[in-house]
Order: C-alpha cells, then sequence, then structure tokens
C-alpha cells in the first residue's frame, strides 16, 4: 500500500504509528537485545546478517526521538548493549561487525562508528539520560583517531581518508554542543567545517569524497561523487548555522545546483553523478529532501521536480510502498525496476530526520 500524505500530520503518523512500532517490534532480536541489521520484505528478519555497530547506534539515535517513552528505554538498552559488548577487551578498539549471535568479528576503531555513537548520546543526553560517563569514554576513544588536521579513519590509519565520517562526526559535534553546551564541542565542529571548506568542498560545487594521507586527493582510485552526501551537507551546514548562530561560509546554492545534477529521468537522486549510473537508493532522496526544504527557507530557485512536495511524493510511492506497514523497499534502478533484496535497519535514521525537516517545513 503506497502511503498517502497529504499533509505532514500524515507523514509524522506514518513514522511514530508505523514505523517505530515496526522497528521496535520485528526490528529488535529479543534473544540479544541488539537490532537486526535488516529485515525481509515481508518482515521477517535477516537472521544471517553480521550487525554493524553503526546500526546498532543509528537506532538508539532513532529511538531517542520517538514520543513514545517505551521507545526511549529502548534507545538506552541498544546504546548501552554497545557499550558493554562493543569494545574489544584487548585492544579497547570500537567493534565495527557483530556477528549474528554478538561476537565481534571486526574491532578497527572507525571513526564512523564512532561519530554515530556519540551522536547516540547527544541524542540520549537530550531525553534526560545518564550517559555522562559514556561520553568521556567515547571522547577518549575518538582522542586516538585525532590526526595534525581531522581525524584518521581507524586505528591502523587505514586509506582512503573520507569526507563522510568527517561529515557525521561533523552532525555528532553540533548535536552535542547542542545538548551540553560545551564549546569544545563547537570548536570540533568548526575543525570538520574547515575541512569541508579547504578540502572537501571543490570550486565547481560538488563534494569530493576520497583523500590520501595529507589529504590531497586520492590516487588509489577514480574519486567519486555522491549527490546524496552533498544534500546532507546542505541540511548540516544549515543545521550548524541554526545551533551555533554562526555563519558556515559557504555558498548552499552553488552545491544545490550539483544535487540538482543527480536526478534521474524519474526525478529520484542518483547514487553517483556518473556516466553510466544507474541505481537509486531510498536515502538520498531523504537527503534530497532535506536539501530542499534548507534551499526552500532559504529563497533560492528550486524547479518543480525538486520542491519538497514533489521529493516526498516520490519517495512515498517508489520506497515506502511496502507491503509491511513501516518498511520500506532500498533500492531501484533507472526504470524504476525493484533491485533490493531486503529492508535496512540504517535507513530509519535518514527516514527520521527527513520526516522532522517536513514537519517543520514553512512553505
Amino acid at each position: 500500500m503506497v502511503p498517502f500524505f497529504k499533509d505532514p500530520e500524515d507523514v509524522q503518523n506514518w513514522l511514530d504509528q508505523d514505523a517505530f512500532v515496526l522497528w521496535a517490534d520485528a526490528g529488535i532480536d529479543t534473544a540479544t537485545g541488539a537490532s537486526w541489521e535488516a529485515l525481509n520484505h515481508d518482515g521477517t528478519p535477516c537472521k544471517n546478517l553480521d550487525r554493524r555497530i553503526r546500526v546498532q547506534a543509528r537506532q538508539a539515535f532513532c529511538f531517542s526521538q520517538s514520543p513514545a517513552k517505551v521507545h526511549h528505554g529502548l534507545a538506552e538498552r541498544l546504546f548501552r548493549n554497545v557499550m558493554a559488548r562493543g569494545f574489544e577487551p584487548a585492544t579497547g578498539h570500537l567493534a565495527a561487525l557483530w556477528s549474528p549471535d554478538l561476537e565481534i568479528v571486526s574491532a578497527p576503531h572507525d571513526l564512523y562508528d564512532l561519530a554515530f555513537m556519540l551522536l547516540a548520546c547527544a541524542a540520549l543526553l537530550e531525553a534526560g539520560h545518564d550517559v555522562g560517563d559514556d561520553l568521556r569514554r567515547l571522547e577518549e576513544s575518538l582522542a586516538r583517531l585525532k590526526a595534525k588536521r581531522g581525524w584518521v579513519e581507524t586505528a591502523d590509519c587505514r586509506l582512503p581518508r573520507r569526507q563522510n565520517p568527517h561529515m557525521h562526526l561533523f552532525e555528532a559535534s553540533i548535536a552535542l554542543f547542542k545538548a551540553t553546551g560545551a564549546p569544545r564541542f563547537r570548536v570540533q565542529a568548526q575543525e570538520c567545517l574547515g575541512l569541508f571548506k579547504d578540502v572537501f568542498l571543490q570550486p565547481s560545487g560538488v563534494v569530493s569524497e576520497y583523500f590520501d594521507a595529507d589529504w590531497a586527493p586520492y590516487s588509489g582510485a577514480a574519486q567519486g561523487v555522491e549527490p546524496g552526501h552533498m544534500a546532507e551537507w546542505i541540511y548540516l551546514l544549515q543545521h550548524y548555522e541554526s545551533v551555533t548562530g554562526l555563519s558556515s561560509g559557504v555558498d548552499l546554492e552553488q552545491v544545490w545546483g550539483k544535487v540538482l545534477a543527480g536526478q534521474n529521468a524519474i526525478g529520484l537522486l542518483r547514487d553517483q553523478n556518473a556516466k553510466g549510473s544507474s541505481t537509486s537508493r531510498m536515502w538520498p532522496q531523504t537527503e534530497f529532501l532535506k536539501a530542499s526544504i534548507v534551499v526552500s527557507n532559504a529563497g533560492v530557485s528550486v524547479p518543480a521536480t525538486a520542491q519538497p512536495s514533489q521529493i516526498l511524493e516520490r519517495l512515498a510511492q517508489n520506497f515506502l510502498n511496502s507491503e509491511i506497514r513501516g518498511g520500506w523497499y532500498d533500492k531501484r534502478g533507472e526504470d524504476g525496476r525493484l533491485l533490493s533484496q531486503n529492508m535496512p535497519a540504517s535507513s530509519l535514521y535518514h527516514l527520521v530526520l527527513a520526516v522532522r525537516a517536513y514537519v517543520n517545513f514553512k512553505s
């Protein structure tokens, strides 16, 4: 059944009454207390998939945003499950993957995973949970990755360096500054912002993805350009300005133009701005929606096909028309064909923020 969103209240109700309910029930493994990595399209869990730590953190963040207080307790349990079982005893490194029975598969101490644990921690602080000791432990963990500029990817300094973990650390730093008012988090956000302006953002307006150890463009492979990430930066830069009261100093309209170049023939945002790219996952559509709201509120000209209402309609028709209430499809081809085999739990994070932005949008 295709969700029919006639107004923002319908979108909020879908999230609160369908999505949160599905993922707090079928989405949780009662034997371990952890989130499943994904559900099949019929709503049954994908029990044989390894579980990413970042997914556990994302789900903790999401459930802390639910209006149902019982979900706040679930958020804290998911977070504390990682704090208790997600660090490798011998090294103190944060795991990236658990096996289906929650044995640590790999523990590279990944910046991306730490960023989402910090984001979850900020959300729990805002919701009134006592996670101060956990925050101190996570900050100490992050400090182990500090480089001369920015942060290394993992404890073993693997390459390439990426903009994406720094983008999410920027997000987490803003959230921690909002939750605590501590200046160190604003400073941390500003370091990430400096990297965006000086390194990630190119003169053309595109955002590059991969870099060598010295922040030169990565020489080991072709440089990727993801319109979904560019849209995500537009939203986060505006969020930074709203929370800190400071200007980002970024021309969002220029970046927005490069995002628009990523639309395919049916209006969906492609996964890659590259010749031959023919797939569209759901999450870039949620970031497209958020970016459209930001630029619309800023008075930037928005084409009809990129209006927030139109993006939401395509999101609903192509991805939220699941056979399971509160579920979704993850990927479609250029012609609209369904390509995904399951619904990743990680997508709830994107949907929670997109719904919040849409509900608060003043058209």
